[in-house]
């Protein structure tokens, strides 16, 4: 419920299927019961790379940064490559607020050469576990953007193995 006057993020999360390449749009309806507004539409249109190494101009080390219980007071690294003919810079476009430090390189990124995306869950997040992402864009003539999945997972409970019972009818017997 968003307050007149006020506003929120609206967080859509997309995920594709394994060997489903190609353009692609989706849809999500917000209810507003605002008599001006009403009801609208937000729609995504996008592209889905099937292999990483058709990213151009930049390559990433990882399509998905991942932490777990253990990890997740540890910043993670996604190394980019710029496999263009041009100087590159980068620049964050969107992220989960209150979820995720992201640090960015601030010098630019030269023709075959790596920087480091640095990513570090915030130690205010008190969720078990999420499903985030965050976008950033690059200087080149189209504005070619990427966009990281993030994911905290739960922790496994593994029962502990307990010791079969003693057979204390042979004992008996003896």
């Amino acid at each position: 419920m968003v307050a007149v006057g006020d506003s929120a993020e609206v967080e859509l999360i997309f995920t594709s299927t394994k060997g489903h390449g190609g353009p692609v749009s989706k849809s999500a309806t917000v209810t507003c019961n605002d008599n001006d507004r009403g009801n609208f539409q937000l729609s995504l249109k996008g592209k889905i790379y099937e292999f990483t190494d058709s990213l151009a101009p930049l390559t990433l080390s990882a399509g998905v940064m991942t932490w777990d219980q253990q990890t997740r007071s540890k910043e993670a690294r996604l190394v980019v490559k710029n496999v263009s003919k041009s100087t590159l810079k980068m620049h964050l476009v969107s992220q989960p607020y209150g979820y995720l430090k992201i640090s960015l390189p601030d010098a630019d990124i030269k023709p075959g050469k790596e920087k480091e995306i640095k990513v570090k869950i915030d130690s205010s997040v008190k969720d078990a576990d999420f499903k985030k992402s965050f976008t950033f864009e690059v200087n080149d003539s189209t504005g070619t953007r990427y966009t990281v999945p993030t994911i905290l997972t739960k922790p496994v409970i593994i029962p502990p193995i307990q010791a079969a019972p003693k057979d204390t009818a042979k004992k008996a017997d003896k």
